[in-house]
């Protein structure tokens, strides 16, 4: 396959469309990115996540796809990793965003975006992954009008452009170890990227992507390193305000084993103002590592004990940690 990479100018800060911000960037480090959680026709839950990096590596510039399947109930995780050098394969544009057959998100217009209707696709040898994702909202700008500072304050170079799909319906088909499921769930869909420091640990980050059952969802960014946090609220209408008056309390640090990289788990978050003030975020299995983060997903309980959402949890290892092992990127899995 021939790489097909539009572009666009300028480091996405201002911002120009969401369209415009959605090709690639010449001098940034981004990704295109989706996560989301769905159940099978015996109600097994599962989540998925999709990334697609255009990422500068110990001086090497790459594309890299990162794929994975959880199956909540078995607690089995199923994890892809591949990256492509000089563009090889892969497509960014307005209609696709692909890496070969193996991770492939093509959109469509809908009434809330020109990219709001996808159909995404992941393929490897434990398993496939079939899902039409429908917005349902128009696309949110994080942070500062999409402008997030990437924990070194007062930097210019140390930001990212955010922009996100928050609440998109999920149906499709899983096919896992030969047993092929129908699907259907919840997704979410981000692209950012930036000039920012890419292997530097202050600006690693822990995110919290709350979506709650009621419609509404939560970003939260936070850097530990710096003690500097931003994010946003979603309303169940699609309007949305900047957030970056919570706190975060940690339940402990955890080492995995694989990389000693230790990562925080099971947080309390508190709100002032925004919904209800407190809530615990408790992981339903162990987390897993791949390659850049450590990734989960969570139950939302509110003070009275009710389960009122799930949240993805995304940790990267500067977050707690002051050395990053930046050759697990060349790894193919």
């Amino acid at each position: 396959m021939q790489k097909s990479i539009k572009y666009t100018e300028g480091v996405g800060i201002p911002h120009k469309t969401f369209e415009d911000e959605f090709l690639s960037h010449r001098k940034c480090s981004e990704w295109w990115y989706s996560t989301g959680y769905f159940t099978d026709e015996n109600g097994k839950m599962y989540t998925y996540q999709y990334t697609l990096a255009n990422v500068k590596i110990l001086g090497i510039r790459m594309h890299m796809l990162l794929t994975s399947i959880t199956d909540l109930e078995n607690q089995k995780h199923y994890y892809t990793q591949d990256f492509s050098l000089f563009g090889k394969g892969v497509r960014t544009d307005q209609t696709e965003t692909s890496f070969g057959d193996k991770g492939v998100i093509k959109y469509t217009a809908d009434d809330n975006s020109k990219l709001g209707h996808m159909h995404l696709s992941m393929k490897t040898k434990n398993y496939t992954f079939q899902a039409e994702l429908k917005s349902t909202k128009k696309p949110v700008w994080h942070c500062e009008d999409g402008k997030l500072q990437m924990g070194i304050q007062n930097d210019p170079k140390e930001q990212t452009y955010y922009f996100s799909l928050t609440n998109l319906m999920l149906n499709g088909i899983l096919t896992l170890e030969g047993q092929e499921h129908r699907i259907k769930g919840k997704a979410w869909y981000d692209k950012q990227g930036g000039t920012y420091s890419l292997t530097n640990y202050k600006t690693n980050w822990e995110w919290f992507s709350l979506r709650f059952f009621d419609d509404e969802e939560i970003m939260l960014f936070y850097f530990p390193q710096n003690e500097y946090k931003d994010g946003t609220y979603i309303n169940i209408n699609g309007d949305y305000e900047r957030l970056n008056n919570y706190s975060i309390e940690i339940d402990e640090l955890i080492v995995e084993k694989t990389t000693n990289y230790k990562f925080s788990n099971g947080w309390k978050i508190h709100l002032p103002h925004i919904k209800e003030t407190d809530y615990i975020l408790k992981p339903k299995i162990s987390g897993q590592f791949n390659v850049f983060f450590f990734e989960l997903l969570a139950d939302i309980i509110d003070t009275s004990g009710n389960l009122v959402g799930y949240c993805f949890v995304e940790l990267l290892p500067g977050a707690r940690n002051k050395k990053i092992h930046s050759s697990l990127a060349f790894k193919k899995n």
